[in-house]
């Protein structure tokens, strides 16, 4: 059985609290920033953006501008494909 997106959001948030890094979703919902990534880290003195994709997802127009916006602006975002990344 394949994991959901679902499912391996709920085990990096289990991992990354059993680890103690802080972190919290940013959820989309009315009038939030289209592209917004899935989770927030605190890590090593940098905020960190994360993106969870199923193993053959695809960023949208808006997550591909929201992860150029943050390379101009030299913050870390990254897109994770499995549990493992």
């Amino acid at each position: 059985m394949m994991l959901t997106e679902a499912d391996l959001k709920q085990q990096i948030k289990d991992y990354l609290a059993l680890k103690g890094i802080f972190n919290f979703p940013l959820l989309q919902g009315l009038g939030a920033y289209k592209g917004i990534p899935d989770r927030v880290l605190h890590l090593d003195n940098r905020v960190v953006y994360l993106e969870v994709k199923k193993p053959k997802g695809k960023l949208s127009k808006y997550q591909l501008a929201f992860q150029g916006q943050c390379k101009r602006d030299g913050v870390d975002y990254f897109v994770v494909y499995s549990f493992e990344e």
